[in-house]
């Protein structure tokens, strides 16, 4: 009887000290071996996604629940393709990791460098000058470059001169294409006065250039010929293009005369006419070149004669010349005449 009952109580305890534990399944069922989330065990990379590699996950979940490389949380079918990193991003075949769109025979992503032409892949022949690279290979030229200074014959202007090409500078002055780019001036006008700076003698100054009329007496070589307020010199006999011919007082004043006679001592002039009257006219030229002089005899009549002008350049010059009588002069009156001198 004790026998019966030890043994009872015997088998009664190893009923409730041990218990059958239950294998882990991909079968959609929370097994007592597995998490709180159905078939953990079966996602390993936690992406939600399971093993497509188990044939229990296989056979229980469709392919939308599936994960193609359980490796790798960011491939499921959920993801996205990416174009040429040799995975399946999204888990499915038929979305193309390496396209050939052009169809040339050659994919984008190992060795078409143009998957938009069908005539550029890596068995194409390189055609010059074309700018493109149609072989896919950076070592064939797409020119010559027989000068050596890293430019083709393509770009290059001089391919037998090393020291022209793309990225020399432009040297002013020297009649070449230096940069081989022909909006780069070789002649550039700095001062914009019509003048380049080849032949200038003052780029940044635009009154100063070759044929520029020369101000007197200013230290400025305007016309660039190397000589400063040169043709300022107006000394020489000037001939008018007009008698200037007067007689009043029964002959007391008279004077005929078409030259005169021109002493340049800057700032002084002289001006000088046959005879006594209007006798040697003295007086002052500015830097323009504009000129006053006069003469005056004192007497009962006192005449005064005056030239007013400017020259307008070293061999000509415009002026009034004026005979005014002051006092007892009898019929005399004043005059004017408009003269022209040439030299």
């Amino acid at each position: 009887m004790w026998r019966s009952l030890f043994a009872f109580l015997v088998l009664s305890g190893c009923v409730n000290d041990i218990g059958v534990s239950q294998t882990a399944k991909c079968n959609g069922q929370l097994e007592l071996a597995e998490d709180d989330v159905v078939d953990s065990p079966f996602d390993a990379d936690k992406d939600g996604y399971f093993s497509a590699d188990n044939t229990d996950c296989a056979n229980t979940y469709a392919a939308d629940r599936l994960d193609c490389d359980d490796s790798d949380d960011t491939v499921h079918p959920s993801g996205v393709e990416v174009i040429c990193n040799g995975l399946d991003d999204d888990c499915d075949a038929a979305t193309i990791d390496d396209s050939d769109d052009d169809g040339d025979g050659y994919t984008a992503c190992v060795d078409d460098c143009d998957d938009q032409s069908d005539a550029i892949h890596p068995n194409a022949a390189e055609v010059e000058c074309n700018l493109l690279d149609d072989d896919c290979d950076a070592q064939t030229l797409d020119g010559l470059d027989q000068d050596g200074d890293g430019y083709t014959e393509c770009e290059d202007c001089a391919d037998l001169s090393p020291k022209i090409n793309p990225g020399t500078v432009e040297t002013t002055c020297n009649d070449i294409d230096d940069d081989c780019d022909e909006l780069t001036s070789d002649t550039p006008d700095g001062d914009g006065d019509g003048a380049s700076v080849c032949e200038d003698c003052d780029d940044s100054d635009p009154m100063r250039y070759p044929g520029l009329e020369e101000v007197c007496d200013d230290g400025i070589d305007q016309d660039c010929d190397g000589a400063i307020d040169n043709d300022c010199d107006y000394s020489g006999t000037w001939d008018l293009d007009d008698v200037v011919d007067y007689s009043c007082a029964w002959g007391l004043v008279s004077f005929n005369f078409d030259t005169l006679v021109v002493t340049d001592m800057n700032p002084t002039i002289k001006f000088k006419g046959s005879g006594s009257q209007p006798g040697t006219m003295v007086g002052s030229i500015d830097a323009y070149k504009e000129f006053d002089a006069d003469n005056q005899l004192s007497g009962t009549c006192t005449e005064t004669y005056a030239i007013t002008g400017v020259f307008t350049d070293s061999n000509n010059f415009d002026a009034e010349f004026t005979a005014s009588y002051a006092g007892s002069c009898y019929d005399c009156t004043n005059q004017s005449w408009t003269v022209h001198g040439t030299r």
